[in-house]
């Protein structure tokens, strides 16, 4: 039977709580804070049981709702009831519980569907009894808006626009995936934006409910889109803002904020089964360290695939080193971690039934029940085997206790969850009610094995399967993808989507993980492309067992060698936006369109993107060409390093963009702080710094910079809080005469007083910059401190080279 809830005609309203009831229910709708509401469905209990009602634990982390926050104002008319605070406000009509927010007049989500005259759902929320007896399916239906875009549900495939898609909301092993259709992938987030950029219009909605099933996004009408819900609770949190940022971190503080990993993290990895797979694996292993060395690449360590614990017969036991191959596995861990390298464990979930430990894990219940509560068996990696149950405390617990002693006691310094999907098809078994949320639970699990190992350290933990929250404890990336350039040039997209949905901390496999062994314009244009992304790591595992590593092309090394160092030049300013990051969940590298949103030539289609606020990104050229173009943005000036030109905003550029080249644009108005020594963190102290002054495009014209450079340092590793990391502000402002100062001031100061470090602010070719205090200076200004610096004002004159006519 289908239930929906109707005919309000009662409120209560309690501070910025709202309760309206009517048959079969109760509308709630509460302000969690600023232009954040809750709106929940609750129906009687003959209908939905009331624990469905509670989104699962860890789903919601902060819900400010009882901060204070009152309406504004509250009306009721005949037809609807009106609720305001600040520039929200809310109409709910009473027929039919059909809710309306407008921002500043403008309607955001909710209206009316369609006319009179349609077929269409006239409640926006139906629910009805669900195949598994005792359950109930819901359905909601909101409107849509010509010109509505759509983005975020975590690791989608296709164009970053999702509109004309439908999405399932459950996690697959997606080996080989065609980046372009496949889905569903490895993550999914019940959390999505949608902007309309002719009307103003923006929103994000975010269902704290494992059993969202489906997502379509116009498929099924022009006139609306929909969530289907196997399960309450009926309810969601919509956001407001007058930005996409704005509306990101709103959702991060609510789900969780995105963990900070450790500085070297940032850098170059490594991976492959071709390291750990073979008898003489060591061998292999230090092999690829001498190499880096030898060819002067900075490298921060390994992630070792599970090859470490694949038996003589073949079988991947987890946790189990395979001895034969390494003999003394902390030895070796060890003396790699005393010449700069750290190594990063692949683990996975599941136990395979000829495990040595199984029988005594079964015993304890660290395992997924079945039916009749004997461990669940399924097919995996091979063979026959049982998931570790993360939502009990015997599984939960076994797993931190066996990873510390088996991986991380052994000195290895981060963890790689992996194959962590949890494909368990029968849907009824009470496992089926938290399955979704298992991966984030196995983070947690493996995060707070590494905070017990490395007490006051971030931990270092990547996952490839989550949900909403997994940003909370672990990084990601975009999974088993294949070695092909449409999967490369989507992939750009992909990893954008995940930092919309709340993930900014991933990455790609370079060169691609299956299929053939990348071809040299292959290689070049995905790690041209990852200089500036929050991951650069080689990961393969090719037929022929070839291994993708920097000089599989000798005569391409120079060009690879490179990217990599050009990517710990701009270390500090990457690190810097993964700190951003951390606070306030805005991601690290963003499509132009979102970041510009008043500019209409900029599309969303196109590959160009933003690297926090500073940095032009162009998009990688068609296969085999070498041109390329880009439209820069029309709310700023753009400043090319390579040709030392100003480009206005709104204007075209056609430049050579070959793979083994590097361009990208500065911001003006900006200050990117870069590193003058070039090595790997694991070797290399971080103590030179030069800070690329990009003035603002017209002298003294400071109204067009962005936001403050906020620049932070610590050492890297320690957990980030107030006391262990230095924070400055640089803003442009206007003197008197004209000119444009730099104003440097200190914000946070770490505990420890002594900072014996060089700083060096360069600006462009027809600038001079010049202390205000000693008046020295020129192209460059330098100052070395014993000190961190509390205050500087640096004045800028000149003009910038423009490009002739």
């Amino acid at each position: 039977m289908l239930h929906v809830l109707k005919n309000l005609d009662k409120f209560h309203i309690e501070g910025g709580r709202t309760a309206f009831f009517g048959k079969n229910g109760r509308l709630e709708v509460s302000i969690q804070a600023s232009r954040v509401l809750s709106v929940f469905y609750i129906f009687d209990e003959s209908i939905v049981p009331p624990k469905a009602n509670v989104p699962y634990p860890g789903l919601v982390v902060d819900t400010p709702g009882d901060a204070g926050l009152v309406w504004d104002s509250f009306v009721e008319r005949e037809t609807e009831y009106e609720l305001r605070h600040g520039g929200t406000k809310v109409l709910i009509h009473k027929e039919t519980a059909l809710l309306s927010v407008y921002e500043d007049g403008v309607l955001v989500h909710g209206g009316e569907i369609g006319h009179k005259d349609l077929v269409v759902p006239q409640y926006p929320l139906r629910v009805q009894e669900g195949a598994v007896p005792g359950s109930v399916r819901g359905k909601f239906n909101f409107r849509l808006e010509d010109g509505d875009a759509f983005f975020g549900l975590g690791e989608k495939t296709g164009n970053l626009n999702k509109r004309n898609r439908l999405f399932k909301l459950f996690n697959r092993d997606a080996l080989g995936y065609d980046a372009a259709s496949s889905d569903p992938l490895y993550k999914s987030v019940p959390f999505f934006m949608k902007v309309n950029r002719e009307r103003g219009a923006l929103c994000g909605l975010y269902f704290p409910n494992l059993q969202v099933e489906e997502v379509n996004f116009g498929v099924e009408s022009m006139f609306y889109y929909d969530v289907v819900l196997a399960g309450g609770p009926f309810g969601y949190y919509v956001m407001t803002g007058h930005h996409y940022r704005d509306i990101i971190s709103a959702y991060c503080r609510l789900s969780g904020m995105p963990a900070l990993p450790p500085l070297f993290s940032f850098g170059y990895l490594t991976s492959s089964m071709g390291y750990t797979e073979p008898d003489n694996a060591q061998e292999k292993i230090l092999e690829f360290f001498e190499r880096v060395e030898k060819e002067g690449i900075p490298c921060e360590g390994m992630y070792f695939s599970s090859g470490y614990v694949k038996a003589g017969n073949g079988e991947r036991y987890t946790f189990v080193w395979n001895r034969e191959k390494f003999p003394n596995p902390g030895q070796f861990i060890r003396a790699l971690r005393a010449r700069g390298y750290r190594i990063c464990c692949n683990v996975k979930p599941g136990i395979l039934s000829s495990h040595p430990w199984y029988r005594h894990l079964a015993a304890a219940g660290a395992f997924i029940p079945d039916a009749d509560g004997a461990p669940l068996k399924s097919y995996y990696w091979g063979g026959s085997a049982s998931f570790i149950d993360f939502s009990r405390k015997e599984g939960f617990d076994w797993w931190v206790k066996a990873l510390t002693e088996h991986i991380l006691d052994k000195g290895v310094s981060g963890v790689w969850n992996d194959n962590n999907e949890f494909e368990i098809e029968d849907e009824s078994l009470p496992i089926q009610a938290c399955k979704k949320f298992l991966p984030v639970k196995m983070a947690q699990a493996s995060f707070e094995a590494l905070r017990k190992a490395n007490p006051g350290k971030r931990p270092w933990l990547i996952s490839r399967s989550g949900y909403a929250g997994l940003q909370r404890y672990a990084r990601t990336w975009t999974g088993d993808n294949v070695s092909s350039y449409e999967c490369f040039r989507f992939n750009i997209v992909m990893g954008m989507n995940l930092g919309l949905s709340g993930m900014p901390m991933y990455g790609h496999d370079l060169g691609g993980f299956v299929g053939p062994a990348p071809d040299e314009e292959l290689l070049l244009r995905w790690c041209q492309s990852a200089v500036f992304q929050p991951r650069f790591v080689m990961h393969s595992w090719k037929p022929d067992g070839s291994i993708t590593e920097p000089w599989i092309f000798p005569h391409r090394l120079d060009a690879i060698r490179r990217f990599i160092r050009e990517r710990y030049r701009f270390l500090p300013y990457i690190y810097d936006l993964a700190i951003r990051a951390s606070e306030t969940g805005i991601p690290m590298e963003s499509p132009v369109a979102l970041e510009f949103p008043h500019d209409p030539s900029l599309s969303y289609e196109c590959l160009d993107r933003m690297a926090g606020d500073a940095i032009l990104v162009p998009g990688p050229p068609e296969r085999g060409r070498t041109g390329a173009e880009i439209q820069f943005p029309s709310d700023a000036d753009w400043f090319d390093p390579t040709s030392g030109i100003l480009h206005r905003g709104g204007t075209h550029l056609e430049f050579d963009y070959p793979p083994d080249s590097l361009r990208y644009f500065f911001r003006c108005g900006t200050v990117i702080p870069t590193s003058l020594k070039v090595g790997s963190v694991g070797k290399t102290a971080l103590d030179e710094y030069e800070f690329l002054v990009v003035p603002p495009a017209d002298a003294g014209d400071v109204a067009t910079c962005p936001i403050a450079c906020i620049h932070s340092e610590d050492d890297g590793e320690s957990d980030f809080v107030p006391g262990s990391y230095w924070r400055w502000r640089m803003a442009f402002e206007t003197t008197p005469s004209g000119d444009a100062v730099l104003d440097i001031v200190r914000t946070q100061s770490a505990l420890d007083a002594d900072y014996r470090k060089y700083w060096r602010f360069t600006v462009p070719e027809g600038f001079l910059i010049l202390d205000d205090e000693s008046n020295a200076g020129g192209r460059s200004v330098e100052f070395r401190f014993q000190r961190a610096p509390e205050h500087l004002r640096l004045v800028l004159r000149g003009a910038y080279r423009t490009r002739r006519a």
